[in-house]
């Protein structure tokens, strides 16, 4: 259990096989954990592995320092796996075991792996991993600025960042749904426009006068009707055909999917007792759907052949009426003229009413499809505002604790460079200097804005917001119209935008304007802040003074370990020295193989002290009658 009256997370043990460091297996203690030794010995590998097994991978996918750290694990872990033992702040203990390539493993005290439970987002166990002059690029990158707020969250905010990750991925699948209706609307709304046009021009063609008007104007409404007729059961026809094509043969599917999921091997194979009843439950409710089903298909089917025979019926009635209407017709050489532009006529307006109903149909489609993203861009708009609260409240935290010298704050959605590279990609037309309209769109108004303005058509307003000009504005109109365009816009992710800044003679600078020893004495105190999370940084001295790391590093930490589990690789004696670290270990290597030459309190390990970290006995001796001490 931990020591400290503070619950915190710790790790207890670590373990290394093949690689490097191969055979490797140390305990660490609470407090102030040390890893010295000359270089090339394998300290840095130690900290990179501690967070390749924890899950604790530096910046996003492709970033640079992700890219060192994995090159470093590839090379010295050499196919090897890495296993830490940790301890939550609850006092449970937990193996986490972990190949090159494979997710992390979580088992339990007795080794049994821990189904569902993954260390990813911090939600179960998080350590703060700093990697060698890593201080600087949190200084100057934003987004390391946000996982340093985000790490006093407890997990919080990769709990918000992994729901909304699945919500962008549903809306991405919903705008798949929409774009074809959207299409299809379209296609129909253009086709109906015909539809009072041939209205008006068959009001016209109706006889008003003359002793045969009535029976001629009733013949050929007679004969739009039945054209009406042949056309609802041929539609009929298609439906029937479309819902039993979507039920038959479901259940053979699904046990086609399970013979393919679950082959012969696995069913034999060690885990055949596991397998065998998943598939004999799966094969078996196939069998219950494929008979359900056949019995739908089958009154489908019955349907068809009624739909048929009645067809067959109606088609003779059909016959007979038309012979009726040819005689009219015949009988009345003023409707003779005009009967095949009428008869045409009528056709395509019956064409178009089902057009109509159909336009109706899909419009309902796309109001349902609609709704479910407006609830779901609803949903992303509140995870939003939930995590600038988490990271408001932490930066309200740190400036009461560290200010006046230290200053915290962060504007919510107020990076909008994602925004800025999304329109970029869109805006490839150098007439309208693309590059140009999109930042000046970027940093005027928000995505959700934009999409309103351009579904209102309202340019001017883009126009006087964005101070584009009219050539600008109708080419950005006429890409973000196209639905595709607008419907990614809707979820482009807007980061909120830390601001850590340092005051120096009453002036506040922000981190990146710093010079580099500002910067890490600038961010470090933020890491030394009071957390649960276990503290590791490969040389966190780096950049530093040995007065700043006297009086204030060396301060922090004799404040922090009390509460929290930190792990140093350091060059600079004054941090296991005057630190008092718990547990030093002294890293050797020969024939390319890393090891601990030595474990133990400082005082154990004082020699090695000496020779490693103070150049020796004898240089320790003479700076200290130089310096007349």
């Amino acid at each position: 259990m931990n020591t400290s009256d503070s619950p915190h997370h710790r790790i207890k043990r670590l373990r290394i096989t093949g690689g490097f460091l191969e055979g490797l297996d140390i305990e660490f203690l609470d407090g102030l954990n040390c890893i010295i030794g000359p270089r090339g010995v394998g300290k840095t590998t130690i900290i990179e592995l501690m967070r390749f097994a924890v899950d604790s991978m530096p910046g996003r996918e492709g970033d640079p320092l992700r890219k060192r750290v994995e090159r470093i694990i590839s090379a010295n872990l050499d196919g090897g796996k890495v296993e830490v033992t940790i301890e939550t702040k609850d006092g449970v203990t937990y193996a986490i075991s972990r190949s090159e390539g494979d997710d992390p493993i979580v088992m339990d005290a007795e080794g049994r792996p821990v189904a569902g439970l993954k260390v990813r987002h911090g939600r179960v166990f998080r350590a703060d991993v700093l990697s060698q002059n890593q201080m600087e690029s949190i200084a100057e990158k934003t987004h390391y600025q946000l996982d340093l707020i985000d790490k006093f969250s407890d997990g919080e905010t990769g709990r918000i960042e992994w729901e909304a990750a699945a919500l962008r991925a549903e809306i991405g699948e919903n705008a798949s749904e929409m774009l074809p209706l959207l299409t299809r609307i379209q296609s129909l709304t253009s086709e109906i426009k015909e539809l009072p046009d041939i209205e008006q021009k068959l009001k016209g063609m109706q006889l008003s006068a003359g002793p045969n008007a009535d029976a001629i104007n009733t013949a050929h409404a007679h004969k739009g009707l039945r054209d009406r007729e042949t056309r609802a059961i041929g539609e009929m026809r298609r439906i029937l055909q479309e819902l039993s094509r979507t039920t038959r043969g479901v259940g053979g599917r699904m046990q086609a999917e399970i013979d393919s999921l679950f082959p012969e091997e696995m069913r034999v194979g060690p885990n055949a007792g596991t397998i065998g009843p998943i598939v004999h439950a799966l094969t078996e409710a196939a069998t219950r759907v494929e008979s359900s089903l056949t019995e739908i298909t089958a009154v489908f089917d019955a349907v068809s052949r009624q739909l048929d025979t009645d067809e067959a019926v109606l088609e003779d009635v059909h016959t007979h009426q038309e012979a009726e209407f040819r005689q009219v017709i015949d009988n009345h050489k003023e409707a003779q003229a005009r009967s095949s532009e009428r008869t045409a006529l009528a056709k395509r307006h019956n064409e178009l009413l089902f057009k109509t109903r159909e336009l109706a149909e899909v419009t309902r489609q796309r109001m349902e499809v609609e709704a479910a993203r407006k609830e779901k861009l609803a949903r992303l708009s509140d995870l939003s505002d939930e995590r600038f609260r988490v990271r408001q409240t932490i930066a309200a935290d740190l400036s009461r604790e560290l200010g006046p010298s230290i200053r915290v704050a962060v504007e919510q959605c107020g990076n909008r460079d994602s925004f800025r590279e999304h329109l970029e990609g869109l805006f490839r037309i150098p007439a309208i200097k693309g590059a140009v309209a999109a930042r000046k769109i970027s940093d005027s108004v928000p995505p959700l804005t934009l999409v309103e303005m351009v579904r209102d058509g309202d340019r001017q307003a883009l126009i006087t917001a964005c101070g584009l000009n009219e050539n600008q504005a109708t080419e950005v109109f006429t890409i973000l119209s196209r639905a595709e365009n607008l419907l990614a816009l809707e979820i482009v992710e807007l980061d909120d935008a830390p601001a850590i800044e340092l005051c120096e003679r009453g002036e506040y600078r922000e981190t990146s304007a710093l010079s580099t020893g500002q910067k890490c004495t600038t961010i470090l105190p933020i890491l030394l802040f009071d957390s649960i999370n276990p503290l590791i940084i490969d040389q966190p001295e780096d950049n530093l003074d040995n007065s700043y790391v006297y009086e204030t590093v060396v301060r922090s930490i004799r404040k922090a370990k009390a509460g929290r589990q930190m792990i140093f690789a350091t060059h600079n004696p004054n941090i296991p020295v005057l630190g008092d670290a718990a547990r030093v270990f002294v890293m050797d290597s020969s024939r390319n193989k890393g090891s601990v030459l030595r474990q133990g309190d400082v005082d154990c390990c004082k020699s090695d002290i000496v020779t490693i970290l103070e150049g020796g006995e004898e240089a320790f001796r003479m700076r200290k009658e130089r310096y007349q001490y």
